[in-house]
């Protein structure tokens, strides 16, 4: 079982992860760019519930893509 994270972006090129352990977006402090998100999460103790983060990151990559 893995912790699902959605990310997406804020104000201010913040990026942001819906949680499913603890519902609600919660800041990515350790990153600035979406290149950065997934080396940086994916695979790492999710700080809530402990199990194993995977980003999802379709939703940042398709709004890149629109601009």
């Amino acid at each position: 079982m893995t912790c699902n994270w959605i990310i997406r972006t804020g104000t201010n090129n913040s990026l942001w992860a819906y949680t499913p352990c603890k519902r609600g977006f919660n800041y990515l402090s350790k990153v600035h760019t979406v290149e950065q998100i997934k080396p940086t999460y994916d695979g790492c103790e999710c700080p809530i519930c402990g199990k194993p983060i995977e980003c999802n990151t379709e939703l940042v990559v398709e709004s890149e893509d629109k601009e």
